[in-house]
Formats: C-alpha cells, sequence, structure tokens
C-alpha cells in the first residue's frame, strides 16, 4: 500500500513546481518585449502577477519604478514630454531600463533559505541614477561587470532582462552575451558572479563621507515618509521638482566645466569630474560633423554611468540648488548660464523650457539670461564685451568636509560646509539604512 505521506509530499512539490512555473511564465510574458515592466503594469497583468505569486497587488506596485515618480521627477509625466509610460522608458537616460547598478555584499543576501537559494534582491532604486552608493554597507554601487566589462544586467535588446529564458544562470551572475564573430553560433552569457566584490580600493575618508552625506540627504527625499518639499534655486518646491532641477543642473554643470570645479569638495572629487569632461567632449566631437541632426548636446544631458562621478557632480548640483536666498541662488548659477548660452544656445533653451524644470529654477536662469541678453546686444560706446574666463581657482575652505556636516539641500553657502554636531538623516530601509 503506498505511503500517504509520500504522496502528500510529492503532490507538495508539484504544485511548488507548478507555482514556480506560473511565476517564470507570468514574469517572461511582462518581460519578454519592453522594460515597461519595470516601469508600469496595468491592472489585469498586477493581478495576474499577484495571483501568480501569491503577492497583495500593492507589493506587486511595490516592484515597480512608477510608483517613485511621485517624488522622482524623471518618472513623472509632469516633467517629461512622453505622456505614456510606454514612451517614458525611451531616450530617458535618468531612468535605467537597460542596466543596474549593484552592491555585491546586499547580492549575497542576509542569510534566509529565499536568500541563501537565489542570492539577495536587485532593489528597484538601483535603477535610478540619483543611487549611487550603498549606505548599509558605505561603498560605492557597482555599475560594470568584473570579468567582461559590461554595464550590469545590460540588454541589447527591447527586453528588460537578459537571456530571460537561461534557467541556468543564476540572479547575481552576469548575463551579457557577446556577439559571435558570424552572428550565427550562439554563445554562452559571461556568468561572471557579480556578488563577488572586486578589490579595488575605494576612495580617500575625506571623499567617502562627501558622498556618504549627498547620498543620504537624496534617500531621504525619495523615501516615502520623506519631506513634501526641499529648497531650490532659493525657494521650497515639491521633491518631484527638485529631482527635476537636479538632472537640468547636472547638464549645466557638465556642459559648462570648469566653472563649477572650484564647488568640488575633494581633490578626488576633481579629478574625477575632469577626466569625466574631458571623455564627454570627445564623444561630441565627432558629431559636429555628423550629417543631419547634429546631437552635440546629448553626452552632457545624460547621467554618469560611473558611480563617483555621480556622486561628485550631484554632491555640486545639491550646492547650487541647496541655497535658500535667491539672488544668491542666481548669483552661483550665473557664470554656468553664461558659459552655456555661449558654448550651446540650443541646450541652454532645451534646458529652461516649461516642464522640463521647476518654476523657481526657471526663474532664477531665465533672469541671467535676459540680463546676458541684453549684455550682449552691441554698443556704439563700447565694444561688447566677451564671456567670462572659466574660474581654475579652487577654495580650499571646501574641505575636508566635516563627517556631520550641515545639509546641503537647505544650507546657505556660509554653512554648507561649516561643521555640525546634527548627524545626518537616518537612511531609508531601501538605501541599506536600518530596518
Amino acid at each position: 500500500m503506498p505511503d500517504p505521506r509520500a504522496h502528500r509530499r510529492d503532490l507538495a512539490q508539484r504544485q511548488d513546481r507548478t507555482t514556480d512555473q506560473a511565476i517564470t511564465d507570468r514574469l517572461r510574458s511582462l518581460t519578454a518585449t519592453t522594460p515597461l515592466g519595470l516601469i508600469h503594469l496595468d491592472d489585469e497583468h498586477i493581478a495576474g502577477f499577484a495571483r501568480a505569486t501569491r503577492l497583495a497587488p500593492g507589493e506587486v506596485s511595490g516592484m515597480l519604478l512608477a510608483p517613485l515618480g511621485e517624488r522622482y521627477g524623471p518618472l513623472n509625466p509632469a516633467f517629461t514630454p512622453r505622456t505614456t509610460p510606454t514612451r517614458m522608458i525611451y531616450d530617458n537616460p535618468w531612468v535605467l531600463t537597460r542596466s543596474s547598478r549593484y552592491c555585491p555584499f546586499c547580492l549575497t543576501g542576509h542569510g534566509d533559505a529565499i536568500q541563501d537559494r537565489h542570492g539577495g534582491a536587485w532593489q528597484r532604486l538601483w535603477r535610478l541614477p540619483v543611487i549611487f552608493l550603498c549606505l548599509r554597507h558605505r561603498r560605492l554601487l557597482s555599475h560594470r561587470c568584473t570579468r567582461c566589462g559590461t554595464l550590469a544586467q545590460f540588454v541589447r535588446t527591447a527586453n528588460s532582462i537578459a537571456r530571460l529564458s537561461d534557467d541556468s544562470l543564476h540572479p547575481t551572475q552576469c548575463r551579457f552575451t557577446a556577439r559571435s564573430a558570424s552572428h550565427r553560433q550562439p554563445t554562452g552569457a559571461c556568468g561572471a558572479d557579480l556578488a563577488r566584490p572586486d578589490i579595488s580600493p575605494g576612495p580617500d575618508p575625506v571623499t567617502m563621507n562627501v558622498l556618504l552625506h549627498v547620498q543620504r540627504e537624496l534617500g531621504h527625499l525619495l523615501a516615502a515618509g520623506g519631506p513634501a518639499t526641499t529648497m531650490s534655486a532659493g525657494a521650497p518646491v515639491p521633491v518631484a521638482h527638485y529631482f527635476a532641477d537636479l538632472r537640468a543642473i547636472v547638464a549645466m554643470i557638465f556642459r559648462s566645466w570648469p566653472e563649477a570645479r572650484p564647488y568640488a569638495s575633494t581633490p578626488v572629487l576633481v579629478a574625477a569630474l575632469d577626466a569625466e569632461h574631458a571623455a564627454r567632449a570627445a564623444q561630441a566631437e565627432p558629431l559636429l560633423n555628423s550629417a543631419g541632426k547634429k546631437k552635440t548636446s546629448k553626452p552632457y544631458t545624460v547621467p554618469p554611468d560611473d558611480s563617483l562621478v555621480t556622486g561628485a557632480v550631484l554632491d555640486i548640483a545639491a550646492q547650487f540648488l541647496g541655497t535658500p536666498d535667491r539672488h544668491e541662488a542666481r548669483e552661483r548659477l550665473a557664470p554656468l548660464v553664461l558659459r552655456l548660452r555661449a558654448a550651446d544656445r540650443a541646450l541652454s533653451t532645451y534646458l529652461r523650457r516649461p516642464g522640463w524644470i521647476s518654476k523657481q529654477l526657471r526663474s532664477a536662469v531665465e533672469d541671467e539670461w535676459k540680463g546676458a541678453s541684453r549684455r550682449s546686444k552691441p554698443s556704439t560706446s563700447s565694444p561688447a564685451s566677451s564671456p567670462a574666463e572659466p574660474r581654475t581657482t579652487w577654495p580650499t575652505s571646501t574641505w575636508p568636509w566635516p563627517p556631520g556636516g550641515a545639509s546641503r539641500l537647505s544650507a546657505t553657502p556660509s554653512t554648507a560646509h561649516a561643521k555640525n554636531s546634527a548627524s545626518p538623516p537616518e537612511a531609508p530601509p531601501c538605501l541599506g539604512g536600518a530596518p
């Protein structure tokens, strides 16, 4: 007579396999055509995925990027001409749909049965370029495979997950597939274990303190329980508006470099931004002689891949936006606006268009733009003045960075680097903070 306990065990195993297959099939159906499944799902797909995974619909929605649009401007339809979720993922580099940053230590998991088997979760916030550092492990996020050097989880096609049908790959393995010379012979995935950290040294302690502070502040703004408003160019704005402004200021910094160089907080960050600007200028140079639409501004508007460079430019951008005085904000932005206007009028106009930045930031840059236009008109009494030379001095008062420094998102220029005994805000769990 068959053992009923063995029968029940076999039935349970079959049910588990059926559930796993249902989850796999549902995931493949959502990600097989576009990366849209990373950002937005309609109610029908959310309900279907929830049934397959035995999750609540709210839990499924919490895995998507779209809900972050309430606080993250580049995912908010109010700050993009792309009015549908499908269009939101195209030509929107401030959402990483074809690659992801990652923390190798987070991918090792925290010791429970599921993570021992599958590794730690690939966090959705790693898909936002403003997340560049793991606060729990106090390390910059990686962005490339340590073996093949490709952007992590990079996909060439419209799929949101590379090699989705390859069940032999562990979730922490690199899925990049190199193209064969003949384009006919199938090739295997790289397969490197991304949960194995590289041994390259991180930045010096002073630089790391700068980056930790910036990441804590930005993470605090992104957290669901974060503040409703923050300062931008001398006026309070909704948090989503702030991140839209941050995107524009980053483009202004790169295109007008080295105007913002004196605001870099440490020599390491200066060197990183110098090298990044040189690389972007080299990318833009061939476009000048290309046929059709030049798109010479594009190399300057995309966020950096490298986490150190990202932290460096966001640190400066936060200083420009963080002053609570509107007059001071205009004075700080003036050299960037003038240089950008002289170097790239099309980009200057593009960054100031309605629906791209907040009214407060637009007012600050418009005032300087109009003033520059008046000053640039020919005069019969004196020749037109040439654009000011870029500033090359670097005030040593900006470093070393105080470990307990004041917030850059609301500090005045005189206090941004002043020593402060107050601790920075606690990081939300999604950024590696205490749960």
